[in-house]
């Protein structure tokens, strides 16, 4: 019980979010004025206004500088009482503490070079913050003031500042942002004639106004075109999903009719004779055929079919002695050679020596190896059973579709498509893995699993031929269901198996465990416009 307390909690712990354990905070409002200056420097103020749920220490404020400008005279204060500022690269650290309060900080500093003059007209072209940014502003507004009143040539924003002038007036141009997600980006781009700085140098001697306006122009055709394609998809788009999930159906209901199909057919070829089923496959290889793994009760099956074959023979309840090493298969050889030379180093297994070899801790590795190294022998042996069917066809139509959901994904996501995108990638998920993993059993690999499924627990074997019962005891005992302290009369053949099961068991679960735990222990910036940008946080 505590172990699987422990479990809980630390897969509680896992899942939580990293970012879980940080300051609990939301901008509500950010306010960014920027005074253009003749120089071409600009002075910008910040007010940010943070809600803080729990203890903080400060804010964060993320200035990256464009390319061919710096940024300096970072300060920042509160009611006009100074903060202390830490600068740690590109990231400002405010320092304010207190304890769940709404806070309004104004952070002020200077562009050096912020405005770029060209022979007809100057621009502030600027990125306040870009996709690395971490925070999500509640409502931000950005406001371009020109040093005098004057005619505004051009003015627009990109990606979240699209469409966000707001106004105009004697050349303050004022862009109302909204809402701007996290990891969002939106540069803003301001030009004026030339002549309102006369103080800036020269960027290069070239008129940019047509381009300007070019790139304004060409932006609203990206825009109106994505506008006019994600209208055009979201009436696609459902018919795409409907055709895939139609196909999905279709496939769930062939593989529900075809195993229908196939468990009347090995009904009808089933005798009921009372017999273990005939197969050409070992006892290991048919236990992973039905359970899908080998576990240590899949050892202690195979050693004692060794004994029932003659291969081994026992001398007393705690020890067998190796009459032949004259195998069927890979693997029996194996475990001869993993028992008798690795352990024992001697013709005589006993069940002691298992005990004494794994109390060196240099075996552990060792044993954990030998043991993969028989399940993968039996692996070997069993894939050269053909108990699947291809299934080509059913497969390359779910392959097909998968093609066309993992493009859909993309498509979608192109035109913020979002719940289309969820749906289409559900059903990439649905086709990937029935492409990969449908291989329903032929008639061969049905039959056996019609007649070996019930003897995991059924004790009908116990009324079959004294030659088919071990067999059966056997099969039980490898898939771990049958119960070592299940007794009866000692004159049953197979009674004796079962007391040697319960013999091994304890022994190779110990030593599994013991030497599983040991080996494991031992094993061992800037996106905007000119590569500027920036973001907000708290710590």
């Amino acid at each position: 019980m505590k172990k699987m307390l422990g479990l809980c909690i630390f897969l509680f712990l896992l899942l939580i979010p990293t970012n879980a354990w940080a300051v609990a905070f939301s901008i509500e409002s950010t306010d960014i004025t920027a005074q253009l200056r003749q120089d071409g420097q600009v002075n910008v103020t910040e007010t940010h206004t943070y809600q803080f749920d729990g203890d903080f220490n400060g804010m964060t404020r993320t200035l990256i500088p464009k390319e061919k400008t710096t940024i300096k005279n970072v300060q920042a204060s509160e009611n006009g009482a100074k903060l202390k500022v830490k600068k740690e690269g590109d990231l400002y650290k405010v320092y304010r503490g207190g304890s769940d309060e709404t806070v309004t900080v104004d952070l002020t500093y200077t562009i050096s070079q912020g405005v770029e003059r060209f022979e007809d007209v100057a621009q502030f072209y600027y990125p306040f913050f870009d996709d690395s940014n971490e925070s999500t502003y509640e409502m931000m507004t950005i406001t371009v003031v020109p040093p005098e009143p004057a005619e505004v040539k051009a003015a627009y924003g990109y990606d979240e500042a699209y469409d966000s002038v707001e106004s105009i007036d004697d050349g303050t141009v004022v862009f109302h942002l909204g809402k701007v997600p996290s990891e969002e980006k939106g540069d803003i781009r301001v030009a004026y004639d030339a002549s309102l700085f006369p103080d800036a140098s020269l960027t290069a001697e070239k008129s940019v106004l047509d381009k300007i306006l070019s790139d304004k122009e060409k932006m609203d055709a990206e825009v109106a075109a994505k506008t006019a394609g994600k209208e055009q998809w979201s009436d696609v788009a459902p018919v795409i999903v409907g055709v895939l999930l139609l196909i999905a159906t279709g496939l769930i209901v062939q593989a529900i009719m075809r195993k229908r199909q196939t468990g009347n057919e090995v009904k009808r070829q089933l005798s009921g004779n009372g017999r273990f089923p005939d197969t050409n496959m070992s006892l290991p290889a048919t236990l992973l055929f039905t359970s899908g793994n080998l576990k240590t009760s899949a050892i202690i099956a195979s050693l004692l079919e060794l004994v029932r074959k003659g291969k081994i023979e026992k001398i007393s309840d705690n020890e067998f002695e190796l009459v032949s090493r004259n195998t069927d298969y890979e693997h029996e050889t194996r475990l001869i050679e993993w028992l008798f030379d690795d352990i024992a180093s001697s013709p005589i297994f006993h069940i002691d020596d298992l005990e004494r070899y794994v109390e060196q801790k240099k075996n552990h590795e060792k044993y954990q190896r030998s043991f993969s190294d028989w399940k993968e022998a039996v692996r070997r042996e069993y894939k050269h059973y053909i108990l699947t069917e291809k299934a080509v066809k059913t497969r390359w139509i779910s392959g097909v579709a998968g093609l066309i959901s993992f493009a859909s994904i993309f498509l979608f996501a192109y035109h913020e498509l979002f719940f289309w995108m969820f749906s289409v990638t559900l059903l990439f998920v649905f086709f990937l893995i029935f492409a990969v993993a449908y291989r329903p059993l032929n008639e061969e690999g049905r039959r056996l699993k019609e007649e070996l499924t019930p003897l995991k627990l059924s004790d009908e074997w116990k009324s079959w031929e004294k030659e088919e019962q071990v067999p059966a005891l056997l099969y039980q005992i490898g898939v771990g269901k049958r119960k070592m302290s299940t007794y009866a009369s000692p004159n049953n053949d197979w009674m004796v198996y079962l007391l040697l099961a319960e013999t091994f068991q304890s022994g190779f679960d110990q030593a599994d465990q013991h030497t599983a735990v040991s080996a494991a222990s031992s094993a061992g910036g800037g996106t905007g416009a000119g590569g500027g940008g920036g973001g907000s946080g708290a710590f």
